[in-house]
């Protein structure tokens, strides 16, 4: 069971979480097909693709989420480790086919950047990086099913959290060459950071001179 302590540090992540994306609903909420097709720039995210990814990101973390919860019912060992070959985030415009080469340094860089340094370089943009394949959203989604999808996506995150109550989740963890190790409840902090950057990124294309005005 879960000590009070616990518990409290577990509905903090979540509702951390919960906050971010209404404020995510919130910037979505008057978002015309027009608008969210809109992009800055070649090679350059519309809004509707930032939503996605979004969307894609939370998958995949709830997909681990689910497998961690899954081997710490079965009475195994809560970890997992994913290489460059599952999730190829890259930073730095370094070539995704280069990035397994580099996973000895990048884990060995790891042990030495606290945990509040990798979280602050996921809020904002201090460096360019590239989305893992199984992140790269898709074009042309109509909004009102984006909308749709956020509000469903955050249910299902939610649920899976309240229906594992009484587990620890400081014991579940996920290693990866770039992100580092970290437990399901820092996971969900960086999620919510995650999506806050993407905010950010919305209003910048907001921001454009060309974006198209609301009717």
């Amino acid at each position: 069971m879960l000590t009070s302590e616990e518990s409290s540090m577990y509905q903090t992540d979540l509702e951390l979480f919960r906050t971010v994306r209404i404020a995510t609903l919130g910037l979505a909420a008057e978002l015309t097909d027009q608008q969210a097709a809109f992009s800055p720039g070649p090679d350059r995210w519309s809004i509707g693709e930032v939503l996605d990814h979004i969307l894609l990101a939370e998958q995949l973390y709830r997909d681990r989420f689910t497998r961690l919860i899954e081997l710490k019912k079965a009475g195994r060992k809560a970890e997992l480790v994913s290489d460059f070959s599952e999730i190829n985030t890259s930073v730095l415009f370094i070539p995704k086919p280069m990035l397994p080469a580099l996973e000895l340094p990048f884990k060995m860089m790891n042990l030495f950047v606290p945990a509040a340094v990798r979280e602050t370089l996921t809020r904002y943009r201090l460096m360019p990086a590239q989305a893992p394949s199984i992140a790269e959203p898709r074009k042309g989604r109509p909004v009102a099913e984006l909308r749709e999808a956020l509000q469903e996506s955050l249910a299902q995150t939610r649920k899976l959290f309240q229906d594992n109550q009484d587990l620890n989740y400081r014991e579940m963890r996920l290693s990866h060459p770039l992100m580092g190790n970290n437990n399901v409840l820092q996971l969900v902090r960086i999620m919510a950071l995650h999506e806050q950057r993407h905010q950010d990124q919305f209003r910048r294309v907001a921001e454009s001179a060309a974006y198209p005005k609301s009717s």
